[in-house]
């Protein structure tokens, strides 16, 4: 066997001890792809999160800002209340008594007042 192939078989055994030890570990990778924006976005976070040091990577700036907004539900949902149009809690509200939605796409609807700004929001920030 030649140094190169032994190089190559240490290197494929180091990488599926990596794998199975993060199988182990519950890991899961994903491939996220992102725009120009959305990557000058991630890197603004990694550098505001890790002052005065330097820039986290970005997948953990990633995983911080799951765990913030994970423990901010409860605060979020409580701040959210009820929908004014069906009286369920917010925001399953009424999707909660049907798929999709009991009222979906009704004006009063807490859900189709939400998409609309979420779209409205989202293209006015990509242009």
């Amino acid at each position: 066997m030649t140094d190169l192939s032994k190089n190559r078989e240490q290197a494929r055994k180091r990488a599926q001890r990596l794998r199975d030890k993060r199988k182990t570990n519950g890991v899961t990778s994903f491939p996220l792809p992102l725009n120009n924006m959305e990557v000058e976005r991630l890197n603004e976070i990694c550098k505001f999160f890790s002052y005065p040091n330097t820039p986290c990577d970005s997948a953990e700036a990633l995983q911080l800002m799951i765990h913030r907004i994970h423990g901010e539900i409860e605060q979020i949902k409580q701040s959210l209340g009820s929908c004014q149009h069906c009286g369920e809690l917010l925001p399953e509200g009424c999707a909660k008594l049907k798929a999709g939605g009991l009222f979906k796409g009704d004006a009063r609807c807490w859900h189709t007042m939400n998409r609309v700004r979420l779209s409205n929001f989202v293209s006015a920030t990509c242009q």
